[in-house]
């Protein structure tokens, strides 16, 4: 919890230095910033380590923004957390900044796990309906999960909407396991 109200603070001091109009450019640094993150799973523990030197960390955290479409202002973010040894909830700070961002523009985004992949028409009536639910712009963060079977799950960090077959499937199973136990 501690961690995440820091988060909240940095994304908002972040956030102050920037128009609504350069949000599409924050969007695309924070998209490209969890990729390299999950594909190089260690990635911020090393920055975030005492046992590479200063000059090591400076170079990974140079190389991290280079690519970034806000590249300055990346990289004093990430020599402030280094400073403060605290670049290990840089992902939180993504996940705040992406939240800020969205609230200001009525935006929420939900994640929307299907089964398989769906034409255009039915993912944009999955989101009608949703938006409804929401009273908000929704951004769909789509994946496949073939575990699910059919329908989908619609979820945030606080709500779940479950049409899925499988959850289906098990809540007729227990219905059938609370009549055999009778």
């Amino acid at each position: 919890m501690k961690d995440r109200i820091v988060a909240q603070r940095y994304a908002k001091a972040f956030l102050e230095i920037f128009r609504e109009s350069n949000f599409d450019s924050l969007l695309n640094d924070i998209s490209a910033l969890r990729k390299v993150f999950t594909d190089s799973g260690e990635l911020i523990k090393k920055i975030d380590s005492y046992l590479l030197s200063p000059q090591k960390r400076e170079e990974l955290i140079n190389l991290l923004s280079e690519n970034l479409q806000n590249r300055k202002v990346w990289r004093n973010l990430f020599g402030i957390l280094v400073e403060k040894h605290r670049f290990s909830i840089i992902e939180a700070i993504l996940y705040e900044l992406e939240a800020i961002i969205y609230e200001k523009r009525n935006q929420i985004k939900v994640i929307l796990k299907t089964a398989h992949k769906h034409s255009p028409t039915v993912i944009e009536n999955i989101r009608k309906k949703v938006s409804e639910i929401f009273n908000k712009d929704v951004i769909f963060d789509a994946r496949i999960e073939p575990e699910i079977i059919g329908g989908f799950v619609a979820e945030t960090e606080s709500f779940r909407i479950d049409g899925s077959i499988r959850n289906n499937l098990i809540k007729f199973k227990n219905i059938i396991d609370k009549m055999r136990v009778k």
